[in-house]
């Protein structure tokens, strides 16, 4: 054991820069209500939009003596015999309005009493398997910046329960090391439903043993998660009962207790996908004709438009404000310019990013999505000049209104194939060529994936038996097997 000192060189994000890519990774829809939160927590700053209103009750005439309510001395009767209960149970909402706040002290029958229920129990729950698991967050033994982390952490668990997230991409977004971040990915692993946020189906499949704890299998189905998932996977039950030392028999029943454990927690039938919430779609930038080039323009509306209040910064020039007050002045002055920055900044690298797009992207605007080129983020963060990953965050759930509708901005990228003349062509037209040749072919003799790529190179593309099954799975068209439909023998 000795003591001794060492020097070395880390990369840290300073606050400011967190909030920036924070920023940048937000749609604007989720942005304002942050902004807004942001603006009541700093009283230095304005909304130049919408400048906060009075209150209805101070602005509005009586109208009978021209005063505001805010003026009048008159105290309002709002017993039932009140004139102003009568104004209200004049309309017809006037009267739901009453009978809804009277009717926890109605009595009603048991008959109603059961509709009611009914109604209640027929609502289906809109619940994402995420809002489930944030809502467990106060209620978990963790501190106030590891929270923050675990709802980041939850953010990118999907549908199944899997963790579907990028520990470098966090690391980048938060500051905290992987380490901090599998600790608290762990934490998240306990939470109802037991086993959600796994990155290995092991992980999940043994957060939940205690559900054996009572099982006699208990240790048996330990070992073939551990060991033997591939070959269960496999169907290799003989060879488990080799290295197990059990007889089909008991086999049989280890599985049996193994099937009761969840590899998709997330499934529970509590929840609604969030697949199936209608999602809100406000494309951000917009592609605009303007002398014969199309250009991108950002659309900032949602956003509200923030200043530094000038009342506050005459405070600081004021000889009767004391120094504490000051100086709290100042502070908060500072807090907003960074604010104020940083939006900026979010806007002029999303507008940035979207023009190199739209400029390496002409003639999609003109003919469509058969006129994509192949385009990589890291060739648009090279132009732009910043890092990759910025160029992910930025498109990131971002949308672009164009001619052939509201598209993601990461449709826009694609990877791309060599032509025999040298010219690159998008995987957006391959993939479209190859549905054509499955469209065309014979049905009692589908073309093998061998046979696709021959055609394909006919036509000019180099392409690998392998990239062509690659392309065919994420079209979704099956292989020549299941493709061949065989003739009704007469």
């Amino acid at each position: 054991m000795s003591q001794g000192m060492v020097q070395t060189q880390t990369q840290t994000l300073a606050p400011q820069m967190r909030e920036s890519l924070k920023m940048l990774q937000m749609t604007s829809l989720a942005l304002a209500p942050e902004l807004r939160q942001q603006m009541l927590t700093n009283p230095v700053i304005e909304d130049v939009r919408n400048p906060t209103e009075p209150l209805i009750s101070s602005i509005t005439p009586d109208s009978r003596t021209g005063k505001s309510a805010a003026d009048s001395d008159m105290e309002l009767d709002f017993t039932p015999e009140g004139a102003a209960a009568e104004n209200i149970l004049g309309s017809e909402d006037g009267h739901l309005d009453y009978f809804l706040g009277n009717m926890e002290s109605a009595s009603g029958d048991e008959e109603a009493a059961s509709r009611r229920q009914r109604l209640f129990d027929t609502q289906r729950s809109t619940e994402t398997l995420q809002d489930h698991l944030i809502a467990q967050i106060p209620f978990a033994d963790l501190d106030e910046e590891d929270r923050q982390l675990a709802e980041i952490i939850i953010s990118n668990i999907n549908d199944t329960g899997m963790f579907a997230g990028s520990y470098p991409d966090i690391e980048m977004a938060t500051g905290a090391d992987a380490k901090k971040i599998d600790a608290v990915r762990r934490c998240v692993l306990k939470f109802d439903p037991v086993g959600c946020g796994w990155k290995d189906p092991r992980e999940c499949l043994l957060a939940q043993m205690d559900r054996l704890e009572d099982s006699p299998w208990e240790e048996e189905v330990r070992k073939i998660i551990l060991n033997h998932l591939e070959d269960l996977y496999a169907h290799r039950e003989a060879l488990i009962c080799e290295k197990l030392k059990l007889t089909p028999e008991e086999l049989a029943q280890a599985l049996a207790a193994f099937r009761t454990l969840d590899p998709f927690p997330g499934r529970d039938k509590r929840f609604v996908s969030a697949s199936d919430r209608p999602e809100y779609v406000r494309p951000e930038v917009h592609a605009v004709k303007k002398n014969g080039r199309w250009i991108a323009q950002v659309d900032g509306r949602d956003l509200p438009e923030i200043r530094i209040s000038p009342r506050f910064l005459s405070m600081l020039k004021d000889p009767n404000v004391d120094k504490e007050s000051k100086a709290y002045v100042r502070e908060r002055i500072r807090a907003a310019e960074a604010l104020i920055e940083a939006v900026e900044r979010r806007q002029d690298t999303i507008r940035a990013i979207a023009q190199e797009i739209v400029d390496a992207q002409q003639q999609f605007f003109e003919k469509g999505f058969s006129a994509l080129r192949p385009l990589t983020m890291q060739a648009v963060a090279d132009k732009v000049g910043v890092h990759g990953t910025t160029v992910s965050r930025t498109v990131r759930d971002k949308y672009m209104t164009t001619p052939f509708g509201t598209v993601e901005l990461r449709r826009m990228f694609t990877s791309g194939l060599e032509t025999e003349g040298g010219e690159q062509v998008s995987k957006t037209v391959v993939q479209e060529r190859l549905k054509a040749l499955v469209a065309a072919e014979d049905k009692a003799h589908p073309l093998s994936d061998d046979r696709l790529a021959e055609l394909l190179k006919r036509e000019g593309v180099e392409i690998a038996r392998r990239t062509v099954a690659k392309y065919r799975d994420e079209l979704d068209i099956p292989s020549t097997t299941k493709r061949k439909q065989r003739k009704n023998m007469v």
